[in-house]
């Protein structure tokens, strides 16, 4: 029986690492079918932009406290609904199906209960990144954990994750680097239609992002950080501050919010798409971010990067383009000061991360 290959995407960040392996199996004339949990809305420039098939079935349009007590809510009762309405959607015979799920959201781990209660394959997608605390970060850590023990095989992005997940059952294959990879390849020949990357592109600029919820509510961190960067940027260059609803909303309880855009180094700009804020970063000097996939994409493009946690769950740059800051005044300054050392070149391979994922699923 011909296998079904079925991804489960909840967000764009999810969807990001697993377009590249949809385009592969485009290239190689295999079907497949995908199902949106609903838990974001997706990046409409790659459901467009990328090739890829349209969503299938999306299981949830209604929008969600974020809230754990509400992420838990929308949880179950997205599930039960679905256990009904997948019931005729997947083939009869599931075992040679695949369903594949990507990181540590709350729709990873309803894709793999969904997969192993329909009783396919699952396929975890940047298997084994591990923090080694379950509380930072909360809940990504324990739905990682939670997905590691469903999974059939296992896609580790490094030696370092593929270690990790050594004691779980199921295949286990190395895929040497992040799908995120081959998403950067492609997104840096989309055309975009950027007036502030045309404004910016020929400048000194630094990009900024902070908006993890446990950095937001330290707000006497919040505070001293938004301060260094902006004297930093003062004296220095442009920084381009991205503000997400949840830092939007912080600095406006802080009372920061206006006197930041006031600030004539500082660039304001809304949440971008995925393919402006890649070309946005490409041309940056470097970042200066609390997000895991920041330190990733940093990693690739060989872009210094300062990560702004105590521990991150992903090894890739470290002590290498990308330094972990663990707010200590001492290693923010000095990168700082010295970010041009940081600078590596991007990262490239023989055989696409993607392309070895597709070939071990129709190899099985």
């Amino acid at each position: 029986m011909e296998k079904g290959i079925y991804f489960f995407v909840g967000t764009t960040a999810e969807l990001i690492k697993v377009f590249p392996i949809m385009q592969e199996l485009n290239k190689q004339g295999v079907a497949y079918k995908i199902i949106a949990s609903g838990q974001n809305k997706l990046d409409v420039d790659i459901l467009e932009k990328t090739g890829i098939e349209p969503i299938s079935i999306q299981l949830s349009d209604k929008g969600i406290n974020q809230s754990v007590f509400g992420l838990l809510s929308w949880f179950v009762t997205t599930l039960v609904k679905s256990l009904f309405r997948l019931k005729s959607f997947f083939q009869k015979d599931c075992k040679n199906s695949y369903l594949l799920v990507h990181g540590d959201t709350i729709s990873t781990v309803m894709g793999a209960v969904i997969g192993k209660l329909y009783r396919l394959k699952v396929v975890h997608i940047e298997a084994g990144l591990r923090s080694f605390n379950y509380f930072k970060p909360f809940p990504e850590e324990i739905d990682r954990m939670i997905v590691s023990k469903l999974t059939d095989i296992h896609c580790c992005p490094n030696e370092w994750s593929l270690k990790n997940v050594e004691n779980k059952k199921g295949l286990k294959i190395n895929t040497v680097q992040n799908t995120l990879l081959d998403g950067l390849n492609y997104a840096l020949n989309v055309n975009v239609n950027s007036a502030l990357y045309d404004k910016l592109k020929d400048k000194d600029f630094f990009i900024f992002v902070y908006h993890r919820q446990e950095n937001l509510f330290n707000e006497e961190r919040m505070r001293h950080i938004f301060k260094k960067i902006v004297n930093y940027s003062r004296e220095n260059m442009t920084c381009l501050l991205v503000l997400h609803d949840p830092t939007k909303e912080a600095l406006l309880k802080a009372d920061l919010l206006e006197k930041i855009k006031k600030e004539k180094s500082i660039v304001t700009s809304k949440r971008f798409n995925y393919f402006e804020f890649m070309k946005l970063l490409n041309a940056a000097k470097f970042i200066v971010t609390d997000g895991g996939s920041n330190q990733e994409e940093s990693y690739y493009f060989g872009k210094p990067c300062l990560i702004l946690r105590n521990e991150t769950e992903r090894n890739e740059g470290l002590g290498e383009n990308a330094i972990l800051s663990k707010f200590d005044d001492g290693i923010i300054d000095y990168f700082l000061s010295s970010h041009e050392t940081y600078q590596r070149g991007f990262v490239e391979v023989d055989v696409t991360p993607s392309r070895k994922i597709v070939n071990a699923l129709l190899s099985k």
